[in-house]
């Protein structure tokens, strides 16, 4: 709580211009600095170039002024209707005996915090993969079909327009309509990339545009569902969102980014003046042409020729070779029947009183047994890994358990003991008070009239002297 060194005894009569300078005192003192977020309403702008507001929430209301030195430095204008946070210092007129807040600062209420969501969510989608160049796809150089996703009603639309009427007359144009702005934007300018997408004469190339406008006006391009949108769709992308220095994440997340609508207009095709340039004349054209199909039907029939002959002697060299090759064959085939016959015959009279059938058998229904013992055993010692395992994976979920437990324990006694500070004393308006010789006081009764002390505060020590003692009976 503010307080002052002057003392108003119970029997003194002050005037009204003293009572308000005592006031004025203790107030601008109290308040030097001081920070409140709520809406603007009753805003005027007289000619004299100061800001004169009412600063409003549910429940209380409260005057604020911006003189006009400081209005010429504010990033933040002040709109009737518009959340914010101002700093200054409360100020007592005297005249009228009313206070008001000199604002010295204005920031938007939701800046600070979109600011810090744009960078999580920026973090968190370079993680996923979604910003890499690898993955963005090249922008075809003459396309013919350009798909425009942006409100039909938007000025950007008609910039794009604009722009696109100096190309190529060919051109073919296809809006795809949605809102660019407000908490429905997102899954609207999802619906309109997949809906254009997914045409049975898709378009070569989209164009994803909009205005300018402040951070909350752009905030649905950097929403997840846009950003997946244009990741996943298998069209390039430019995207042309806001002026120069408006980034959005749908920006990063585009194969190409642009400055401006017009400025994504520009890159998609070249202007005809530029196409123009690049062709040559007719009249070299057809001289250039006419050579080059007399050089290939040349050539066409020279390869032909010696396909044609080289092919011939390829077939005669193969029928020589596969008749030498089966005259070779068919020789060495009886020889070989021939040196195989005797010792298969005796093979024969060796066998024939072993009754091999039997003994076959017999070495089958062995081996039948073996892979049944084999999968008994591989069948157990697979029931015993898992029963391994679920126990393993039971106590891992139990040890997670305690240290979740031990966690949430340690975060209260730290919020616990962060409460107990002297830092977060101090902040509640406690102080510390020394006498001269800088012993703690902690009673009033170690204190008389006239003596010094110093009185610590969170941010500094102020040195008092004490006027009179009011001891109180402590029950």
């Amino acid at each position: 709580m503010p307080t002052t060194s002057a003392t108003i005894s119970d029997n003194a009569v002050l005037s009204v211009t003293e009572l308000t300078a005592r006031i004025k005192q203790v107030l601008e003192q109290g308040f030097a600095r001081v920070e409140v977020s709520g809406e603007v309403s009753r805003l005027t702008r007289p000619s004299s170039g100061h800001l004169y507001f009412t600063i409003k929430d549910a429940h209380a209301a409260i005057s604020a002024v911006v003189w006009r030195t400081t209005a010429q430095r504010l990033m933040h204008q002040p709109e009737e209707g518009g959340e914010f946070i101002f700093s200054g210092h409360l100020s007592l007129y005297e005249p009228r005996g009313s206070y008001q807040l000199v604002v010295t600062r204005i920031e938007s209420a939701g800046a600070g915090r979109l600011a810090a969501e744009f960078e999580r969510r920026k973090l968190l989608f370079a993680q996923r993969g979604w910003f890499d160049t690898q993955r963005k796809q090249s922008i075809p150089a003459l396309p013919s079909h350009i798909g425009i996703i942006t409100s039909p009603t938007a000025a950007a639309f008609e910039d794009v327009k604009k722009v696109l009427h100096t190309r190529p007359a060919w051109l073919q144009l296809t809006l795809a309509p949605c809102l660019v702005q407000g908490s429905s934007a997102p899954k609207s300018i999802e619906a309109a990339i997949l809906n254009i997408s997914a045409m049975a004469n898709p378009p070569d190339i989209l164009l994803l545009v909009r205005g300018g406008g402040s951070i909350e006006d752009l905030w649905c391009f950097n929403d997840e569902l846009v950003v997946r949108a244009i990741v996943e769709c298998p069209i390039p992308v430019i995207c042309g969102v806001g002026h120069e220095i408006d980034t959005t994440l749908a920006d990063f997340a585009a194969d190409v980014r642009a400055a401006t609508p017009s400025n994504a207009a520009e890159i998609c095709c070249p202007g005809r003046d530029e196409l123009r340039e690049r062709l040559p004349r007719l009249s070299s054209l057809s001289r250039m042409l006419s050579q080059q199909l007399d050089r290939l039907s040349r050539s066409r029939e020279n390869l032909l020729q010696r396909q044609q002959s080289t092919w011939q002697r390829q077939s005669d060299a193969r029928h020589y070779r596969c008749e030498q090759a089966e005259a070779r064959l068919r020789h060495g085939a009886r020889i070989n029947i021939n040196r195989l016959r005797q010792p298969l015959r005796q093979i024969e009279k060796r066998l024939a009183p072993m009754q091999p059938g039997q003994r076959l058998q017999q070495q089958r229904w062995h081996w039948s047994d073996k892979k049944h013992q084999l999968t008994q055993a591989l069948q157990l010692a697979l029931q015993n890994r898992h029963r391994q395992l679920d126990y393993a994976m039971q106590n891992l979920h139990e040890q997670r358990w305690q240290l979740q437990k031990v966690r949430q324990q340690f975060a209260l006694l730290s919020g616990k003991l962060f409460e107990l500070s002297p830092e977060k004393v101090f902040e509640r308006g406690y102080s510390l008070n020394y006498a001269a010789d800088g012993q703690l006081i902690t009673r009033v009764a170690q204190l008389a009239a006239g003596d010094t002390m110093q009185v610590r505060f969170r941010d500094g020590t102020a040195h008092t002297r004490v006027e009179s003692i009011e001891e109180e009976k402590i029950c």
